[in-house]
């Protein structure tokens, strides 16, 4: 019997990560109006750190990995100037 909740349980972990995964990112950004992020050509695959670190040398506020219209991860970083 313990051999088919192992399974279930790891399932269940992993939907609960993504979904608090998603509520973390969707409320750290919700601030900010859509408009205020321009997307960053600088790297092929987006990492969180880099794009960060890229978008401050560029003397933008903030800078993150959106999943917006792609199958891949692309930088985008927060205009200076907007609120």
């Amino acid at each position: 019997m313990d051999y088919r909740r192992k399974p279930a349980v790891c399932r269940a972990l992993l939907v609960l990560l993504i979904v608090a995964s998603s509520a973390a990112v969707s409320m750290s950004t919700a601030g900010y109006d859509e408009k205020c992020w321009k997307d960053d050509d600088h790297h092929p695959i987006c990492v969180s750190s880099d794009c960060k670190e890229t978008c401050l040398d560029h003397g933008h506020v903030d800078g993150r990995c959106s999943w917006q219209w792609s199958w891949r991860p692309y930088c985008q970083c927060l205009l200076a100037d907007c609120q």
